[in-house]
């Protein structure tokens, strides 16, 4: 008969280490052959252990806010004459038949 625990101590699993853009990982050739170093900390500690948890993780996969800042789509609403988004298409209109498509000089 097993023993069943909710929510227990996992045994095994990945780091978060490995998505951290505040680690630096030095991997070898060999299973053991692993150097974990956390740049959150000062001075930076060696993390000699798999971490499940941490307090200062920044995942590194997710862009920044700056980052997506960056590419965002800037609209002017005077140059484009309207509400920017979605428009809903009354009742009458949407007879699914046709779609038109209108495009103007400022749409490249």
């Amino acid at each position: 008969m097993g023993i069943y625990v909710k929510n227990g101590t996992p045994l095994n699993g990945p780091s978060l280490c490995d998505t951290c853009s505040l680690a630096f990982i030095a991997r070898g050739y060999g299973e053991t052959e692993l150097v974990v170093v956390c740049q959150a900390t000062d001075p930076d500690i060696r993390i000699r252990f798999r971490v499940r948890e941490c307090t200062e993780y920044n995942d590194k996969t997710k862009p920044a806010y700056w980052q997506m800042e960056k590419i965002a789509l800037v609209l002017d609403r005077v140059a484009l004459k309207r509400d920017a988004g979605f428009v809903r298409l009354n009742e009458s209109e949407n007879s699914g038949e046709k779609i038109e498509l209108i495009l103007d000089e400022n749409s490249q």
